[in-house]
């Protein structure tokens, strides 16, 4: 059984602890909310991090902040979106450009179509922020072109990542297109 910590919070953090049950392989062992961190932390054993962090087979750090990696640095594996060189510790602009299990990563959808209409659609494999599950209800009798047209703006009001041109916002909204688009492409007809 995958065992997963989460550092710190944000929206995404608290629906992925909530829907992280919905995975029989995985266990949410944890959850560390670092307070008070200076800018730069020049004494790393000045902080105290809790010991469940460690026994965690992934750790994914909400707290974007450029040090909590080297704190992690006997952590097994860590997903961040602060930039870091160790070994262990993985960068992602976005969570949602990572597989972290079976059912959180890169989202997939199946879709039916009956009648030039969206009957049915299911995630396969949801964003960890649970986007995927939210734009999927909206999508249910619409036309496959008009889900297309609005999968993006839906992902971006829904993702909580940063904003700006080039930004994680606009990457989950690629990824969650690209997704629902390979499924209208590989729909079963109704």
């Amino acid at each position: 059984m995958l065992k997963i910590a989460i550092i710190g919070n944000s929206w995404c953090a608290e629906e992925f602890i909530n829907m992280v049950g919905a995975d029989e392989n995985v266990k949410f062992i944890g959850q560390w909310l670092p307070e008070n961190l200076p800018e730069i932390i020049d004494d790393f054993s000045e902080i105290e991090i809790p010991e469940f962090v460690f026994l965690a087979d992934i750790v994914i750090d909400y707290t974007k902040h450029p040090d909590v990696p080297y704190l992690l640095k006997d952590a097994k594996k860590v997903l961040t979106t602060s930039g870091c060189n160790l070994k262990n510790v993985y960068f992602a602009d976005c969570f949602c450009a990572v597989n972290i299990t079976e059912k959180f990563g890169m989202p997939e959808f199946k879709v039916n179509i009956g009648r030039g209409i969206i009957k049915d659609i299911k995630v396969l494999r949801s964003s960890p922020c649970g986007a995927a599950f939210i734009i999927a209800e909206k999508f249910k009798n619409k036309c496959p072109e008009d889900a297309l047209k609005e999968v993006g703006l839906l992902t971006q009001y829904e993702c909580k990542g940063k904003g700006g041109p080039d930004s994680s916002i606009h990457k989950a909204a690629e990824i969650h297109k690209n997704a629902l688009e390979k499924a209208i492409m590989n729909a079963g007809k109704i």
